[in-house]
């Protein structure tokens, strides 16, 4: 017989002693429940087997679930407050009207007599803004690999679909906010910023212009908010901005400091609610709302030069880690819509998948300079 002859009948004797080991602790099994006598049973309790790169043990259970988990969109909390304006071409005007009456006397104030029609005229201010609506656009793909292999299958589709619509709005607050014309894209950011200057450039204009004193308020820091806010108020007030209608909308990293300065005065009622559930509905009688979309600066305002007194003033000194939080009347910020937001899909032989995109097209006005005023706001603490 030879050597492998003798190795083969060893494995066979191994493997027919293992049946019939196996055959026998069966037996003994069935007979152990048949006479109720006390047995052991061992069941290996490890989910992974190490030897093969973690992967499930036979037998223990695979995921069932069978839908992606989604984090709920983030209200545009800014955009929806403020006047939107359907437009019907590309350039559309913003026409505004005012007029400040004053009261002619219709008695002489000598003789009592009644006197004529008053020579002083009362006039009306008239002001044009323009919108200049730009195309906006973004776009993803689907390929046919990942629908049949990921866990919705074709249902993905919907998903997805339905997650990008919802954050449409978002996207367009963010280009309203933050564009710049002529700006260079930062890396990472949509070139759309280049296209047209938004609200916070608009403000910084007005700012720097020498006969306003609107736009901008001092520069607010993480441990003194509640004191830049009742500061911001001031000027808001002072550069007769409208407190009817007006609200502060505010960063949530901005909003979060603001209570937790309020709460620890627990000397208070106030205080002490405010610890208690977090909520500050007012400052000053204006009201007071989070916009979770603040906290996502772009194009190139985390930073800018503020003056050793907090004014914006392209020869103060840089200061980083800024967001901006806005306090004026909601309906002030004009956002205007020549394309609605729309999502399209096409399959693609090219791709062997589905392209899908995002499309919009519009602008965004500060209708009264003197209605609106940012809020730079600093995670830096003052020295």
């Amino acid at each position: 017989m030879t050597s492998s002859e003798e190795t083969k009948n060893s494995y066979k004797k191994k493997i027919n002693t293992t049946k019939r080991d196996i055959m026998m602790d069966i037996k003994t099994f069935k007979n152990n429940l048949k006479n109720h006598t006390p047995f052991i049973t061992k069941f290996a309790d490890i989910p992974f087997d190490t030897t093969h790169n973690n992967q499930l043990m036979p037998g223990v259970a695979e995921p069932s679930y069978d839908k992606f988990f989604t984090r709920m969109v983030e209200q545009p909390v800014l955009l929806n407050q403020s006047t939107i304006v359907p437009m019907t071409s590309i350039m559309h005007d913003l026409d505004m009207l005012d007029v400040d009456v004053e009261l002619e006397t219709q008695r002489d104030a000598t003789t009592q007599q009644s006197t004529s029609l008053t020579n002083v005229e009362t006039s009306p201010d008239r002001e044009r803004k323009q919108l200049l609506a730009v195309p906006l656009q973004a776009k993803t793909l689907i390929t046919d690999n990942f629908l049949k292999e990921n866990i919705e299958k074709e249902g993905f589709m919907s998903t997805y679909m339905n997650m990008l619509a919802d954050n449409m709005g978002p996207a367009f607050e963010k280009f309203g906010l933050y564009a710049v014309k002529g700006s260079t894209t930062v890396e990472g950011e949509g070139s759309g910023y280049k296209m047209a200057d938004g609200i916070l450039q608009q403000l910084k204009n007005i700012s720097n212009d020498s006969s306003s004193n609107a736009g901008y308020s001092k520069l607010i820091y993480s441990n003194k908010v509640t004191e830049g806010l009742i500061n911001a108020a001031q000027t808001y007030i002072d550069q007769d901005g409208d407190i009817v209608g007006a609200n502060f909308v505010l960063p949530p990293e901005m909003y979060g400091r603001f209570v937790s300065e309020i709460s620890i005065d627990r000397e208070t009622q106030f205080g002490d609610a405010v610890f208690v559930d977090g909520n500050i509905t007012k400052v000053l009688g204006i009201p007071v709302v989070q916009d979770n979309i603040l906290r996502k600066v772009r194009n190139g305002f985390n930073k800018d030069k503020f003056t050793k007194a907090g004014a914006l003033s392209n020869s103060g000194s840089q200061v980083d880690n800024l967001q901006y939080g806005f306090l004026g009347k909601a309906s002030n910020l004009v956002f205007g819509m020549l394309r609605d937001f729309e999502v399209k899909n096409q399959w693609s032989i090219d791709v062997l998948g589905t392209k899908v995109a995002m499309l919009c097209s519009g602008d965004a006005k500060v209708l009264y300079d003197q209605d609106t005023i940012a809020l730079p706001f600093t995670l830096n603490k003052s020295a």
